[in-house]
């Protein structure tokens, strides 16, 4: 697909085999980013042009982000059944440095309040349960664990509707595994809408270290009360848990 749109590659190599796989597409500065397994939960191309539209506003906002391909047609596109979408390359970090990834999620932030795209409310969680639900149906989970996570589902979002928290666009998978060199907010495929919490979940309740997350958090200044942080926390670890079973 890269070569029909005329760039050079060489010498491609796979960065990352996850839900999606990442192939830097040597010697070009571009990276593929190909659905994987998250086709079992996301199907169509709706969710990459979001993720596009978005990381693209970002972009020409100035916000420190990995932005779309300027080498080609950045997409999405459906080679093979497969689809995929075109990145600029971006060098990893060995040891982001916490504090400057949480000041460049403010900046998101910021960024993101003139972004004039539709997002899915609490996109994250609805996504979740309905996930949860075939998973149950396909007998992937054991009803008796889909039937635990799913009334604790439905205990915790009405409890954080009330909260009535600001509402406002978010990265909506904001751990430190999403940053690269820069820093540089990448993966922007699960941006919806709500309120902050669900994104200082995100990067304190991730494996990057507590010391590592708290100091991003301080530095993203988001400040959320720690009672309906707690709440935020354990939605994003019900999700957490619910996505480990897609794997």
């Amino acid at each position: 697909m890269a070569r029909v749109h005329g760039l050079k590659v060489e010498d491609p190599i796979i960065l990352r085999d996850q839900l999606n796989v990442l192939v830097h597409l040597r010697p070009a500065p571009v990276v593929a980013r190909v659905a994987g397994t998250i086709t079992r939960a996301r199907r169509g191309t709706t969710w990459q042009e979001r993720e596009l539209s978005v990381a693209g506003h970002l972009a020409r906002a100035g916000a420190p982000v990995v932005a779309p391909s300027a080498e080609l047609p950045p997409g999405p596109h459906v080679h093979n059944g497969r689809v995929l979408s075109f990145w600029d390359y971006a060098p990893p970090a060995d040891a982001v440095d916490p504090a400057a990834a949480g000041e460049a999620l403010a900046q998101c932030h910021e960024a993101l309040r003139s972004y004039g795209g539709s997002l899915p409310l609490l996109g994250t969680i609805t996504e979740a349960e309905a996930v949860l639900a075939r998973l149950a149906a396909e007998e992937t989970i054991d009803p008796d664990t889909a039937t635990t996570l799913l009334l604790r589902i439905h205990e915790l979002v009405p409890m954080l509707t009330e909260l009535r928290s600001p509402v406002q666009p978010l990265h909506g998978d904001a751990h430190l595994g999403n940053v690269l060199g820069g820093p540089l907010w990448n993966d922007w495929e699960d941006t919806c809408l709500g309120p902050v919490g669900w994104d200082a979940a995100c990067l304190l309740a991730g494996r990057h270290g507590r010391e590592r997350q708290e100091a991003a958090y301080a530095a993203s200044r988001m400040g959320v009360d720690p009672g309906e942080l707690n709440l935020w926390i354990e939605a994003r670890s019900l999700q957490v848990t619910i996505w480990r079973w897609v794997r």
